[in-house]
């Protein structure tokens, strides 16, 4: 296939905010191309108008792309020394003013497993707080609002957690109460702006990668803003504050990507 032109490309983008309501001009060029590859080759058609036109009489193969576009991997405690580095932080400001009672947020959660190891974390630190789980996609949070993920999502999680946290019935994973009620599923496009503030932990993993310089930047002051003196923000792996960098974001551990707010911050 051939890179897209930029006429395809803005039809394209033209066409993610009519079909999901996200900001399809906030998307790199190289991620819309690399999605949109395989569903060309999956329906014939021979390029993006065709494509195009051809989503207009098949709802099937629009969702298909929609649930390319809006749903990302996820796994519970996905790289576990990001979490490691993240319960030291944790520990050091237990017991400060304003931390007894913590807000955190994770996006985008896509099926949850992130907000659930965030709130699992939580349980066995014999902490306080809620987890606002965030995603663009109202299918994906399905599960998570009936506090269940799918049973494969325990397919690497340390029995010990595994039989204190769920119960596993057929195909799916009942999330136990005191985990599950920590958590609030929110269907919401972060790019169209943050709808919480006040946070004591961000996880903001592998969003940045998607999105292009301007709107990571945009992204990354609403972050600063939405966090606590003293908060911390956690990127994926392959991302970094970089050229987007703020003042008042400092490395807790730069090769896990977690970033805390100056304590000075407003």
């Amino acid at each position: 296939m051939s890179p897209l032109s930029e006429q395809e490309l803005a039809a394209l983008r033209s066409w993610i905010g009519r079909a999901t309501g996200v900001r399809g001009e906030d998307y790199r060029s190289s991620f819309l191309e690399r999605r949109l590859t395989p569903r060309l080759r999956a329906t014939g058609c021979p390029g993006a108008a065709s494509y195009l036109a051809y989503l207009e009489y098949h709802r099937a193969e629009a969702r298909a792309l929609a649930q390319k576009l809006l749903v990302p991997t996820t796994e519970l405690f996905r790289n576990p020394e990001v979490f490691a580095v993240l319960r030291s932080a944790l520990r050091e400001r237990a017991g400060l003013p304003g931390w007894a009672s913590l807000r955190a947020m994770s996006a985008p959660c896509s099926t949850g497993e992130e907000a659930v190891s965030l709130a699992i974390l939580f349980n066995e630190m014999g902490l306080q707080g809620r987890i606002l789980a965030v995603d663009r996609s109202r299918s994906a949070l399905h599960g998570l609002r009936r506090g269940r993920l799918a049973a494969k999502s325990l397919a690497k999680l340390d029995n010990r957690l595994r039989e204190r946290y769920f119960r596993e019935e057929a195909a799916e994973a009942r999330v136990v109460p005191a985990v599950a009620d920590r958590i609030l599923p929110l269907c919401c496009d972060l790019t169209r702006g943050f709808p919480g503030r006040g946070l004591h932990v961000l996880l903001l993993r592998n969003l940045f990668i998607y999105l292009t310089e301007e709107a990571q930047e945009r992204l990354l002051r609403q972050a600063v803003q939405a966090l606590v003196p003293g908060g911390l923000l956690v990127l994926g792996k392959t991302e970094s504050i970089g050229r987007k960098g703020v003042e008042s974001l400092a490395a807790v551990n730069a090769g896990c990507k977690v970033y805390a707010k100056a304590w000075g911050g407003a």
